[in-house]
């Protein structure tokens, strides 16, 4: 079957599912951009950014001063109705990221006889928005309560949007990023290695960016950049990978990808179109307009929800039947 029209995500008609919280200072000024993983209880937990009130907009550029995001953490019976932690799981604590944790991605993988979440999150050493800084690091937990920081894990690399997939991929950990404007991939042979890599691990890896590229700005709605959304779902038709497209227009919009399954740099389908773009307000009007950030997916009873940003102001949820999904991405197959 081809299909002849395109597959949007449907809005939850209550969103959005988190909004700033004035009584809590932490997460008083707004709060967005969520991952999401599946406890071990069957409950839904974003992991989301937030900012205390008081940031003021930049008098001589775009963004905003005094802008240092913390990671929340909210749970869920139904994937819709969230109750907050009472304090941040993770907040700025080290040199690395005293100008901010932001943008938590939430991976659930069995490592080494180990389960462990993963939260890749951009840890800044600037100030927001100035465009230096931000590099990827690493937290894990074993039960969502108690976290562990492990430090920057990309060095010397502008580097955001990292996810790691939930599987081992030929007995190795795989891990997407995106160094401007493309989305590369990256293995590890363990855990150790990902934490730990021999001192030219890097300096190599950098000096062979292009061969690492696995996407790259293809259509007009993602023109200026793309990046990782939630960490990719395995399906029969491949890994389901959620990402944004950035246009010239700064405009920021979902779309999605097939990866094949062992050869993670074949895509094998890809979305012509957006399958979510910025139409409601909590979307348009925001501390920065326009945008839908995909971040975190769980699949429930053949359906995917998927948690977004929007307006860097709020946490919002779409949800698509998983099987229509892949079969308009197969339509594309490339």
């Amino acid at each position: 079957m081809r299909w002849t029209e395109d597959v949007k995500l449907i809005r939850y008609t209550h969103n959005p599912v988190l909004e700033a919280n004035p009584e809590s200072e932490w997460e008083a000024g707004a709060v967005f951009n969520c991952g999401a993983t599946v406890g071990v209880d069957g409950s839904t937990y974003l992991l989301y950014r937030a900012i205390p009130q008081g940031y003021t907009r930049k008098p001589d550029g775009p963004g905003y001063d005094n802008y240092v995001s913390s990671i929340g953490c909210a749970v869920s019976e139904d994937g819709r109705h969230f109750t907050r932690f009472p304090h941040p799981v993770i907040e700025p604590q080290e040199k690395y990221e005293r100008f901010g944790c932001e943008d938590p991605r939430v991976t659930h993988l069995e490592v080494e006889g180990e389960a462990l979440y993963l939260i890749t999150y951009t840890a800044l050493s600037a100030p927001a928005f100035s465009g230096t800084g931000g590099r990827v690091a690493l937290a894990s937990t074993k039960d969502l309560r108690t976290f562990h920081k492990h430090g920057v894990v990309i060095p010397d690399l502008e580097d955001k949007d990292t996810v790691i997939f939930p599987e081992l991929v030929g007995g190795r950990i795989a891990m997407l990023h995106r160094v401007m404007p493309n989305i590369q991939i990256v293995y590890f042979e363990s855990l150790e290695q990902l934490l730990n890599p021999r001192e030219d691990f890097w300096s190599a890896y950098r000096a062979s960016l292009e061969e690492f590229t696995i996407m790259r700005p293809k259509y007009e709605w993602e023109a200026k950049k793309i990046g990782a959304g939630p960490p990719p779902i395995r399906t029969e038709a491949g890994w389901l990978l959620i990402y944004h497209g950035v246009d010239v227009n700064h405009i920021y919009r979902a779309g999605a990808a097939l990866l094949d399954l062992e050869d993670l740099s074949r895509v094998i389908a890809r979305s012509p179109h957006p399958i979510l773009e910025p139409e409601e307000e909590y979307e348009r009007v925001g501390d920065v307009p326009n945008v839908v950030f995909p971040e975190g997916a769980v699949v429930r009873d053949g359906t995917l929800y998927v948690y977004y940003g929007g307006a860097d102001k709020c946490c919002c949820l779409a949800t698509a039947a998983l099987d229509d999904l892949l079969d308009y991405l197969l339509a594309f197959e490339e």
